[in-house]
């Protein structure tokens, strides 16, 4: 051979090799490619198929209930679901509801969503409405509707003191109204005027409208702030002179 051709070959041997090594190295790179996809992907399959625990209504859930009465075990109950079979927007924790109101019905065994829930500034008072339930702005004074302890969404009494006959001098006092949805409560008033008039608007039944406004035109009445969980309405005979002084001498 002459020694053209032994550089010639010399020539093509160290191209093969650099050929050989560069499809090599990318060969491996699209290994190393596959098994990370595969690896990301088996890891996004493992966390999409990890249960997920949601709220679930052990009871309906009425339009108007506040969120903060939700917190009672009798309401609610945590559940494990595959991710694939949980709703958009599903509320994991009561702490999400905060001051919500519900403004969607909710069923027994249905899982909360976070759309069934809002205020009622964002959703206009309209959302607390259905069948016989009213909305009435009540006017009074900053203590008879505890202006700057109600908030929104609580619930209230209304208790209040009439005459019986009406022409009569007997005094009778009772909790007319019970459990009252407080849509818009009164803000707080500057110091130094807690008679200050001001005004709450509530949600009642038609028939607690009729009761709630005689006692507006015709009685001295107050609002009573309800608990927020476990309420308890206990039934009592109306409070007078006469029975005020007997169960003051049974003591």
């Amino acid at each position: 051979m002459t020694e053209l051709t032994y550089k010639t070959r010399d020539i093509v041997s160290y191209r093969t090799r650099n050929i050989l090594v560069a499809a090599g190295l990318g060969l491996l790179a699209v290994v190393l490619t596959l098994v990370y996809v595969s690896h990301a992907r088996n890891s996004a399959s493992s966390s999409a198929s990890a249960p997920v625990q949601v709220l679930v209504a052990k009871r309906d859930i009425p339009i108007g209930t506040a969120g903060t009465a939700l917190a009672g075990s009798r309401w609610l109950v945590m559940k494990r679901y595959q991710r694939s079979d949980v709703p958009s927007g599903a509320i994991t924790n009561v702490a999400q509801l905060g001051s919500l109101v519900a403004i969607q019905p909710t069923y027994a065994g249905e899982q909360l969503v976070a759309r069934r829930f809002g205020t009622t500034q964002q959703e206009g008072v309209l959302s607390v409405l259905h069948g016989t339930y009213r909305i009435v702005q009540l006017p009074g004074d900053a203590n008879q509707l505890l202006a700057g302890t109600i908030k929104d969404g609580n619930r209230v009494d209304v208790v209040g003191s009439v005459k019986n006959p009406e022409s009569g001098s007997n005094h009778y006092s009772t909790i007319f109204l019970h459990n009252l949805l407080v849509v818009s409560a009164a803000s707080k008033p500057s110091a130094g005027v807690g008679s200050q008039q001001t005004s709450i608007e509530l949600r009642l039944t038609t028939n607690q409208a009729q009761r709630l406004f005689w006692l507006e035109k015709n009685a001295d009445w107050s609002l009573l702030l309800r608990p927020s969980t476990k309420a308890v309405d206990k039934a009592s005979a109306p409070t007078s002179s006469s029975s005020l002084l007997e169960d003051a001498n049974a003591r």
